[in-house]
């Protein structure tokens, strides 16, 4: 028997993306920091927070600026008022197996007063401990961590107030993170321009990301003018979690059938989901499924973003209608709604038990299909 719903090819149109792939190269580009000076002084943003030090009457003292010493570890006081605990943990991962490298080791940052000459720590204690236990585990070619000169960043002040609120900002209230996309470019280009393959956390970052590329998918910063292109996504926390072989089938059929959009955050829990469940029902997820699951999509939703949005309302719906309730969001509504709906709508290759009894209530024999909004049920039943 024939599906009710056939996919209809889309012309499919050159891909800017494969040149202005953002992984793909270097941009070669370099700046100074007279050409940062120019590019704020064209801030109105920038101007206008100048401004407003100018109408204050406020100058600032660059003797306040952070300066640079080499301290002696055994001279640093550690105030546990101000920085948390020492994360026994987080140091001995710190030098857990063969990639602990010193030249990673953070400086510290500490608070040194103007009457006692003490150096007080503010941030970096977790650094500065791992390298004085080290050292006293002979894991440095020198016996004394207590003399051994520590670069450190500081400031001059008895004022504890503000070394507390100096450790919050160095620990990221009003500091600009990196972000994701940043992180997994540093990882792409340490391999593709220093060819550097020591860190495996890169090398199967650089396998994620040829997955994609082979299936005309890349990764983009948030708001970057890229995302307006086909295939692009920026959900890397998502693409980061996923593994190469969900990745190799979700980006293959979106680039089958869906190829003129984005990728849209719901491919990777779903296809995260097709690959666990079909796997250990020993359920083939075959040619023919993927193609009839994306004809209903493009008939019912029109493409991913519009069945996504639908399917977290109906997860809603239905959470309200069985518990009283909303429910806390859970991304395996996606795979629940598609399959579900396909089997319903007439769909006849096998699918996994699983993925039937999710969402599902037996009393009063509904599931989450049943809640999707009218007008696409009603477009189902008319097809």
């Amino acid at each position: 028997m024939t599906f009710k719903f056939q996919y209809q090819d889309v012309v499919r149109r050159p891909n800017p993306m494969s040149n202005i792939n953002p992984l793909a190269r270097s941009s070669g580009k370099q700046a100074t920091y007279g050409d940062r000076v120019e590019q704020l002084e064209n801030s109105n943003l920038w101007q206008k927070s100048v401004r407003a030090h100018e109408a204050a009457g406020r100058t600032f003292d660059v003797s306040l600026i952070p300066q640079i010493a080499k301290v002696p570890l055994g001279e640093i006081i550690i105030d546990e008022d101000i920085q948390r605990g020492l994360e026994v943990k987080h140091c001995s991962n710190t030098i857990g197996g063969a990639k602990f490298d010193p030249r990673y080791l953070s400086t510290l940052i500490c608070a040194k007063s103007p009457t006692t000459g003490k150096y007080i720590s503010i941030d970096g204690q977790q650094s500065g401990s791992t390298v004085a236990s080290m050292v006293h585990a002979g894991l440095f070619n020198t016996d004394d961590w207590k003399t051994l000169e520590y670069p450190v960043q500081y400031v001059v002040t008895d004022d504890l107030s503000f070394a507390r609120k100096a450790f919050g900002i160095v620990n990221g209230k009003g500091k600009l993170k990196q972000s994701l996309f940043n992180e997994l470019r540093n990882s792409i280009f340490c391999i593709r321009i220093d060819g550097n393959t020591e860190d495996p956390d890169d090398v199967q970052a650089l396998r994620k990301v040829e997955i994609g590329e082979k299936h005309d998918c890349y990764p983009v910063e948030i708001n970057s003018k890229l995302t307006k292109y086909p295939g692009t996504f920026t959900h890397i926390s998502l693409f980061n979690l996923a593994t190469e072989e969900a990745l190799e089938s979700a980006f293959s059929w979106h680039n089958e059938y869906f190829h003129m959009d984005g990728v849209h955050a719901s491919v990777f829990p779903l296809f995260r989901d097709i690959i666990r469940d079909f796997k250990s029902a020993k359920i083939e997820f075959t040619d023919k499924l993927a193609r009839e699951l994306a004809a209903m999509i493009q008939s019912l939703f029109g493409d991913m973003t519009e069945f996504g949005q639908a399917a977290m309302a109906a997860r809603t719906a239905w959470h309200n209608a069985r518990y009283g309730y909303e429910g806390n969001w859970s991304d395996d509504q996606y795979a629940a709604v598609l399959f579900q709906l396909y089997v319903k709508l007439g769909g006849e290759e096998n699918v996994p038990l699983v993925l039937m009894d999710k969402y599902f209530d037996p009393k009063s024999n509904t599931g989450i299909p049943d809640f999707l909004a009218s007008e696409i049920l009603d477009l189902a039943e008319a097809a």
